[in-house]
Formats: C-alpha cells, structure tokens, sequence
C-alpha cells in the first residue's frame, strides 16, 4: 500500500510465486512469520478497500501518478539543468541524483563520500535525502536517493478533480502545490554550486 496506492508508512503487501519457486514461498513465509506477526486494523481495512479497486481507486491512482509524474519532470529537469544528473522518473517518487561533476567542489568542502554529502547538505542547506550508500552503491559515489513527496497531496489530487483531469500540470502547477518541494530542489541547487 505505501508505494504503489500513496499510503506511505502503510507497509502492507503481497508475494505471488509461480508453482516451480513453491520453496522460496515457503522460505519467504518463514522468514516472515518471525518477523512480524500481524497488520494494524487500520492498514487492513485500508488493504481490503484499496485491492478491491473499482472506478474510484482507479481514478486516485491515476491522478496521484499525474501529479508525481508533473512534479518528477520538474525536479529532473531543475537538477539536470544545475548539472546534478538524474534520470526523469518512470513511475514512484523517488529519483537518484548523481553529484559526480562536482566531486572537485564538493573534496574541496571535505565531501568524499554520498554519506559526508548528504550530512553536509542537511547541515548547511537544510535539505533531507539519503545516501546512495544505504542502496548498495559505493560509498564514495556521490549519489543520493531523493523522495519528493513533501506536499499536500490531497489539494494537489482536488485541483484535477474540479478543473479536469485534462488539466496540464505545469511549472505553475508545480509551484503552487508543491512549494516545499521545490525550495528544497532550489536549495540543493544552490548549496551545490556555493
């Protein structure tokens, strides 16, 4: 539910195996069973109301990925343009900036690792992202997981609900909703280049 129905922190899903990995299901089931042993009501309720689906679940989900889709773009193409690369999303709120350009600028502040970058972007910009070490990278790639998510989602997802879901969600839409989001991306701009 957290990721692909906007629930986020409602850690609740499913595994489906094909009949040949019957023993990873059973190895999966046992892990689990010592892991954790129940969902909180509220979560199932949530569950059964969400994997039931229907026309309006359908259309939540269907406005939540334009929204994250408008607002993706934007942080792509903002970071892009700063020389922070970064792939434009395909789906999720999640992109995975890569600081490598300015490894020179950033050694020169005592930056070496994703780690000391993303501590020293908290410190002096006071923006929040991830190293790409916590993802398996290596610790001395200046990379970093980024969640865009700090908006009102609910007004965000109104918006096409009165105006149309044909409405386009420009810079301006981008600006207006999700004005969190954006300093933050105007902050992490900044801060790289100081």
């Amino acid at each position: 539910l957290s990721k692909w129905c906007g629930a986020g922190g409602w850690r609740l899903g499913t595994f489906t195996f094909p009949r040949e990995l019957r023993w990873l299901l059973d190895a999966m089931a046992s892990v689990a069973s010592e892991t954790y042993t129940s969902t909180s009501a509220p979560i199932q309720y949530a569950a059964v109301r969400a994997f039931r689906g229907g026309p309006e679940i359908e259309r939540y989900l269907w406005r939540s990925r334009k929204v994250l889709h408008a607002l993706g773009n934007w942080i792509a193409d903002k970071l892009n343009d700063a020389a922070i690369r970064t792939l434009k999303p395909q789906g999720g709120f999640y992109l995975f900036p890569d600081f490598t350009p300015f490894a020179e600028l950033l050694e020169d502040r005592g930056i070496k690792t994703s780690a000391q970058l993303c501590n020293k972007l908290l410190e002096e910009a006071g923006v929040a992202i991830l190293p790409g070490s916590d993802f398996g990278r290596p610790k001395d790639e200046l990379t970093a997981r980024l969640a865009y998510v700090d908006f009102d989602g609910a007004r965000a997802i109104a918006l096409l609900e009165n105006q149309g879901d044909d409405t386009e969600l420009g810079d301006d839409f981008v600006f207006t909703h999700c004005p969190n989001v954006v300093n933050a991306i105007n902050a992490i701009c900044e801060w790289v280049k100081a």
